[in-house]
């Protein structure tokens, strides 16, 4: 396999380079264990790093249509909990209209019709952030990063504050015991590759999402996660445009968990390496848009 590419590098890898290591270990695109869809951040040489996993509870044809918002249906799986929380009748947010036209994006997952599978523009989408660990100056990079990407899709997000919960390969989308009878908010961890060994090498950041739906109809995102490597974020913050650097590197995950793949054009921000953190491009900015015009969801 032709060794990745390098644009522009901030510094030499040394021994154990991101191009070595890739050429070595990367690429292992799907992970089997996995329970949500993942796309991990190199530094410098980002790849994909996981597969698309969802929960499909056991639901009779038909019956999802004639669930009540706060009622648990009989028949839907106890991983789920009762339907239509917060769900309002059309979307809660408008999104930015794209200055540019542009087809330079890819989708991560997509239903049986074509359209992306995406989040529920009809209800907020929930937050809890593990800071424990987040570096100094790290501190507003974070709530920018999901300002930006809220008005790309017009999802409306909503801080539930801090979290102690720790990453997990196969984190539950349905907590009940943590967060109540509702879809676990979306965790981002300011963590290591210790206790989140999707950072092991040079991956400074994971992100992605779960999806759920009825037998074999269509899908939709309930909940996701982000890990973000402190100690390296610490490191860049260092470094000259080291907060733009990391901005690039919090947008990219969000947008991984928002719904995009990596794409091969190397001006938009979810092409596989941060050159130039110059943030969203035209083609990252329609692919985000067209996530938050989704199908409202009553029934999960």
């Amino acid at each position: 396999m032709e060794g990745p590419r390098r644009r522009r590098p901030r510094h030499a890898g040394g021994p154990g380079s991101a191009a070595r290591i890739l050429r070595a270990a990367a690429l292992t695109a799907l992970i089997a264990a996995a329970a949500f869809t993942a796309a991990g951040l190199f530094y410098g040489d980002p790849r994909l790093v996981g597969l698309f996993q969802f929960r499909s509870p056991a639901v009779p044809n038909g019956q999802a249509e004639d669930q009540q918002p706060g009622r648990a249906a009989e028949g839907v799986s106890s991983d789920a909990p009762p339907p239509g929380l917060e769900e309002a009748d059309e979307p809660l947010g408008a999104a930015d209209e794209p200055p540019l036209a542009s087809d330079s994006f890819n989708f991560l997952a997509t239903n049986d019709d074509g359209t992306p599978v995406g989040y529920s523009p009809c209800r907020p989408l929930h937050y809890v952030v593990n800071a424990g660990l987040a570096p100094v100056g790290a501190e507003d990079l974070v709530e920018d990063a999901i300002g930006t990407i809220s008005r790309a899709t017009g999802i409306r997000f909503i801080n539930d504050g801090s979290s102690t919960e720790m990453p997990a390969e196969d984190r539950d989308p349905y907590q009940p015991e943590t967060y109540g009878e509702r879809w676990a908010p979306l965790l981002i961890s300011w963590t290591t590759p210790d206790a989140s060994p999707k950072l092991k090498g040079q991956v400074i950041g994971t992100g992605g999402s779960t999806h759920y739906s009825f037998d074999d109809g269509p899908k939709t995102f309930v909940t996701g996660s982000l890990d973000l490597d402190a100690p390296q974020i610490a490191l860049e913050l260092e470094r000259p445009q080291g907060s733009a650097y990391a901005t690039a590197v919090i947008l990219h995950e969000l947008a991984h968990v928002m719904g995009l793949e990596h794409v091969d054009d190397p001006v938009q921000l979810m092409y596989p390496e941060i050159g130039t953190p110059d943030g969203l491009a035209a083609g990252d900015l329609n692919g985000l848009y067209q996530l938050g015009r989704t199908t409202c969801r009553k029934d999960l």
